[in-house]
């Protein structure tokens, strides 16, 4: 709990959840939960509405001095006034923008510092459980995650978006270059990346986890026979009392995914919203430009949202790295079962 960050803690205690108590879980209801996202939004919205109001302003002036026909020495201004508008753009969104970026990054390397923290107390758990060969391949597997998410987050994340957002500003404003073609493909790129990354992940763990969880049962079950068997006169309640502390340390081990899962959705909760809002608003000016057409602009705000489409992409697949990884291994018994 301690390594979470501030923000995190503060929207679970909202909810209720201030430790980690089974009863607490239980109380948690649909309101809370989307009366603490409302409450994020609230909160992030007022920075992207200032700014989107900042440039439909940008917009509306630009197409007024367009439709006044303006020239110098028989050459129309337009084309100058749209240029201008658009660098007044850059400077009311992609600041923003960049500044969602490093947050992105921080937030990711945040959650990374929580996976690597939670490992060795569920593998514990799990060990306890009689699940060693299954917490032996999962905690393998997630602190490489860990260590990736970390890496990718601080040496790659940051400056790819960032370069990829200035390929996006100079196709915008210079008609000479024109790196449409090269923003598409990179973020088609990344979210196919992302796609089959995912799936490669989640298809092991799922395999490595049921695999585990069956050779752990042929332990435990093995245990509790030569218990019944071996020892006289009282192997039969001692069978009994293992499986008793066994179904203990499961619900000990479902307290803690569970914990572990609402802490990692709101860990992303709120650059999620941010991510969101901006994508929205960006959208919806690019529309304003197409209605007066001004290229350049609707360009600009459509590159702008492409990045932060790559950027949401990113933030989802690592929450889910979080997420899906400790409900596989928290009720691995119904997948197998399933399965």
């Amino acid at each position: 709990q301690d390594a979470l960050p501030n923000e995190t803690k503060q929207s679970m205690e909202n909810i209720g959840i201030s430790e980690i108590d089974i009863n607490n879980f239980q109380d948690i209801t649909p309101e809370k939960i989307f009366g603490e996202i409302f409450k994020i939004a609230k909160k992030n919205s007022p920075a992207v509405m200032r700014s989107i109001a900042i440039v439909l302003a940008i917009i509306l002036l630009s197409a007024l001095i367009n439709s006044i026909k303006l020239s110098v020495k028989d050459r129309p201004l337009s084309g100058i006034i749209e240029i201008i508008s658009t660098l007044c753009i850059c400077f009311a969104v992609i600041h923003p923008i960049v500044n969602s970026i490093n947050k992105t990054g921080s937030i990711i390397k945040g959650a990374s510092r929580f996976l690597l923290c939670y490992i060795p107390v569920i593998t514990g758990i799990m060990v306890a459980s009689g699940n060693a060969v299954n917490a032996s391949s999962y905690s393998m597997m997630m602190f490489s995650a860990g260590e990736i998410m970390s890496l990718i987050s601080s040496e790659i994340l940051v400056p790819l978006l960032n370069v990829f957002l200035a390929l996006c500003i100079v196709s915008s404003i210079s008609p000479n270059l024109n790196f449409s073609g090269i923003c598409d493909m990179f973020a088609k790129t990344i979210k196919w990346i992302l796609g089959f990354v995912m799936t490669i992940f989640v298809g092991l763990l799922t395999i490595q986890s049921l695999v585990g969880e069956a050779i752990d049962n042929v332990g435990t079950k093995t245990l509790k026979f030569m218990a019944g068997s071996f020892v006289p006169i009282v192997g039969s309640a001692l069978g009994d009392a293992l499986s008793t502390v066994h179904s203990c340390v499961k619900v000990l081990k479902s307290g803690v995914g569970a914990f572990s899962i609402i802490a990692a959705g709101f860990i992303f909760i709120p650059i999620i919203i941010d991510c969101l809002l901006w994508l929205l608003s960006v959208n919806i000016c690019a529309s304003f430009g197409d209605i007066f057409s001004l290229s350049n602009t609707s360009s600009l705000l459509r590159n702008s949202g492409k990045v932060i489409s790559t950027m949401l992409a990113i933030v989802i697949c690592a929450m889910i790295v979080l997420i899906i990884s400790t409900v596989i291994v928290c009720d691995v018994e119904f997948l197998r079962s399933r399965t």
